[in-house]
């Protein structure tokens, strides 16, 4: 009797060992795939020029590569100097809330004599829908110089569509 009772334990055991992966699996979102990215900020320096395109490519084991239209050609700043900007890498992964996720990638802002002007960290936070091929939320960033200083942050709201495999003949 304490043999089966045993047996009976470490099966429940073993059994709610796999639960949590399992659990993480079905309800975890994913973002596995490339995306176009839609980034509206709050306040946008030139009207002209927003909504921001871009192209993200998360990967599944939590990294992400984007790159978006600030990136694409170089920048003034307001002293003059024209700085160029990198793609974004960073990470992915679910949010602290079922089916929310939390996104964040660095670019570099580097000087024409390819010394480091800039760095950009841009957090996003959002959710997926039904379907799973589009996802909405917020994002924020913060732009600190060489010896850490802020020198700008800003804030917005982001939509992305995934883009779709199509059907091969």
């Amino acid at each position: 009797m304490k043999r089966g009772l045993l047996f009976l334990c470490i099966c429940f055991a073993v059994a709610l060992a796999g639960t949590p992966f399992l659990i993480a699996q079905i309800t975890s979102p994913s973002l596995a795939g490339s995306w176009e990215v839609t980034l509206v900020p709050l306040t946008p320096p030139d009207p002209a020029t927003f909504p921001i395109p871009g192209l993200a490519t998360f990967t599944s084991d939590g990294s992400v590569v984007e790159t978006d239209s600030t990136e694409v050609i170089p920048t003034i700043t307001s002293t003059g100097t024209t700085i160029y900007g990198t793609p974004g890498h960073g990470i992915w992964q679910p949010g602290p809330v079922v089916g929310n996720l939390f996104i964040q990638f660095i670019s570099l802002f580097v000087n024409h004599n390819e010394t480091l002007h800039a760095k950009r960290t841009v957090t996003m936070t959002g959710r997926l829908n039904s379907t799973g091929n589009q996802f909405s939320g917020n994002y924020s960033f913060e732009v600190v110089d060489p010896s850490g200083h802020v020198i700008a942050t800003g804030s917005g709201s982001v939509t992305a569509q995934r883009i779709p495999h199509p059907a091969l003949p």
